[in-house]
């Protein structure tokens, strides 16, 4: 049952026109027992409007290509998971296509708390006991959190697939923010200090748990809408740290629903922080070391962020110590975008 609901993709146009033409169906037996059974017209009808609701309920769904499978609708894992000892022990158990695990990271510098990154391996991770694999750090957009990389980004599906092509990595996707609703932009901010959770405790304690590269060589910053403005500016912020940035449809600047005082406070030097988080700003003085490699991504109807990733592309090319490359491709601001541009990024991206 489980793996029949892992399989069925409830976002193409046979299941949204099922849907539709079931509640139909379910209208014109409401009419017709209206004078009839009075008690199944009303069941009937009750069944319909669900139905309709589901219906547009999915093709919402289906736009943005969210939630791909019945069993994400219904909170069921579809791929394949380990324990956190299986990943850190010794003598794991082999796994085909790798695993996904929960791995509590503690907040011990930036005071988050305790939370978990849904951490994917890959298979070699298991059946090489020595070697080290780079690391890519993925970003959520806002809304979001962690889990929809696994649900509609498909990326333990993506790992796999390098997996086979020979280019095994580990995907890490922290938690940005305290909510599905917390737009943080991975910036230090009153409450919540994001960009020092990511830099001094996500990367430390991959480093020291994982067989991780350790250094900038092996790590790559990648997301995607409010996660892409995360990969480019801690990514260029850091550039100490990560030699790979793939940004998928992220602004070149901060944004919030409160303006800048509400991301960053009511402080003295509120424009000098704003500046110094607004690549599309501090790109110009940027030096060129240590070496960067740049992939740009968007979808060619997705028109905000697609004019903020062509002017940072036209900024960073041709730079001394930058590698640059725009990608846009067909679509909006959705999954459907995101997760090819993923594949294609990482690709490029991982050696």
């Amino acid at each position: 049952m489980g793996s029949a609901l892992s399989s069925l993709v409830i976002i193409g146009t046979w299941f949204l026109l099922v849907l539709g033409a079931l509640s139909a169906i379910c209208w014109a037996g409401c009419v017709w027992m209206a004078r009839r059974r009075r008690a199944v017209a009303v069941g009937l009808g009750f069944l319909a409007a669900l139905l309709m609701l589901a219906t547009a309920a999915d093709t919402v769904n289906a736009h943005y290509g969210y939630l791909p499978r019945a069993a994400d609708v219904l909170g069921l894992t579809s791929w394949p998971t380990a324990s956190v000892r299986e990943v850190v022990g010794p003598a794991p158990r082999p796994h085909p296509d790798g695993a996904v695990v929960h791995l509590p990271i503690a907040g011990v510098h930036s005071g988050f708390g305790t939370h978990s990154a849904l951490v994917y391996v890959p298979p070699q991770y298991f059946t090489e006991p020595d070697a080290r694999f780079p690391v890519v750090y993925l970003f959520h957009g806002s809304p979001g959190i962690p889990l929809d990389w696994y649900r509609a980004g498909q990326a333990a599906k993506t790992g796999a697939a390098l997996a086979r092509a020979g280019r095994p990595a580990i995907l890490v996707a922290p938690p940005l923010g305290h909510g599905w609703l917390d737009d943080s932009e991975c910036v230090d901010r009153p409450g919540e200090r994001i960009e020092t959770y990511l830099v001094e405790d996500v990367l430390p304690t991959v480093d020291n748990l994982l067989r991780a590269v350790p250094d900038r060589s092996g790590r790559v910053f990648a997301g995607i809408s409010a996660g892409g403005f995360c990969a480019l500016n801690l990514g260029l912020r850091h550039r100490d740290l990560v030699g790979t940035i793939v940004d998928i449809s992220g602004l070149a600047r901060p944004t919030h629903s409160g303006g800048m005082t509400g991301l960053f406070g009511n402080r003295p030097d509120l424009a000098a922080v704003t500046a110094a988080n607004t690549p599309e700003s501090y790109s110009a003085t940027l030096p060129p070391n240590p070496p960067t490699r740049v992939w740009l991504s968007c979808g060619l109807m997705d028109f905000g962020p697609l004019g903020d990733i062509r002017k940072m592309a036209l900024a960073l090319y041709g730079r001394p110590g930058f590698t640059t490359v725009l990608r846009p491709r067909p679509g909006g601001h959705d999954f459907g975008v995101w997760r090819p541009a993923l594949r294609d990024g990482l690709r490029w991206a991982l050696p």
